[in-house]
């Protein structure tokens, strides 16, 4: 739910005048601060495990990065539609490591998934959906990136506590940001910065309990179930906010809920987890 809010959060942000970059400095440097806070976890590991969570969160910067990009050139619907997709890569993935195994019954519950989301999103509807190539290029690089990240953390998770690896996750990232792209970027409005701000703890959150998912459940499982969050955004907006829900909607949100329980993963062999070289080599 949380990680759903911040495609709206950084649409927010570039109302106001902010860029992709400024937006991607401000979520980096928030995100930092609020980690140990929030995860109360620190510890040194060795420094293979560093270089290992060091290469990680590049990954996810990247991941940040592009997205903003995407998002800067692109409706939100169009982002969220593009990396509905992210699961399936994730999953094959993991089946060509040996991970997980995928039948039938998988893919009819993630397409189920997958057409219920675009039904969610109004996926038919007038306007909403934008095919600028460079926000198109960046929306794919963005699951390109975030796939390889979620399979590698899943392996990371496995050895580290979630908690001390998020921690060090964020500081790596701010550390980047700060020696190789503040001194280079525009200075961030003071107007903005507290939407900013609450875009990095939002992540911050995000971050600690997908990871903590991640190591119970699985890259691939946790990637289906995260596609629950849109049509629970929209229960709740009916709920709290007494918004009205569409046909198409309910249809989708019933699809969803059909789709994500056939939708699940078989782990073949979870030592390999700790043990898989392949997964090493991916970077």
């Amino acid at each position: 739910m949380t990680k759903s809010l911040e495609p709206i959060l950084v649409k927010l942000g570039m109302g106001h005048s902010m860029t992709a970059m400024q937006l991607f400095i401000l979520k980096s440097l928030v995100g930092a601060l609020v980690i140990l806070p929030l995860t109360r976890r620190f510890k040194l590991p060795d420094v293979k495990e560093i270089w290992h969570i060091g290469s990680v969160s590049i990954l996810l910067l990247i991941t940040n990065l592009v997205t903003l990009l995407a998002l800067e050139r692109l409706t939100a619907i169009t982002v969220i539609t593009i990396t509905t997709s992210t699961p399936a890569f994730v999953a094959l993935v993991n089946s060509a490591l040996g991970r997980d195994k995928l039948g039938l019954k998988f893919w009819v519950g993630f397409f189920l998934s997958f057409i219920g989301v675009l039904l969610t999103i109004d996926i038919f509807g007038q306007g909403v959906l934008s095919l600028d190539p460079r926000g198109l290029f960046f929306a794919f690089c963005a699951v390109a990136s975030s796939s390889v990240y979620r399979v590698r953390m899943e392996s990371l998770t496995a050895r580290l506590e979630p908690k001390l690896v998020s921690t060090w996750v964020f500081w790596i990232n701010a550390v980047v940001v700060l020696v190789c792209i503040m001194p280079f970027a525009d200075s961030v409005p003071r107007e903005s910065m507290l939407l900013g701000g609450w875009i990095g703890f939002v992540a911050a959150v995000a971050n600690v309990a997908f990871l903590w998912a991640i190591k119970e459940v699985g890259s691939t499982n946790i990637s289906i179930y995260n596609m629950l969050q849109r049509p629970m955004v929209i229960v709740a907006a009916a709920l709290i906010l007494s918004e009205p829900v569409s046909f198409w909607q309910f249809l989708g949100i019933v699809m969803v809920l059909f789709g994500i329980p056939m939708a699940k993963a078989k782990r073949l062999n979870k030592t390999m987890l700790i043990e898989s070289r392949p997964l090493g080599q991916i970077a």
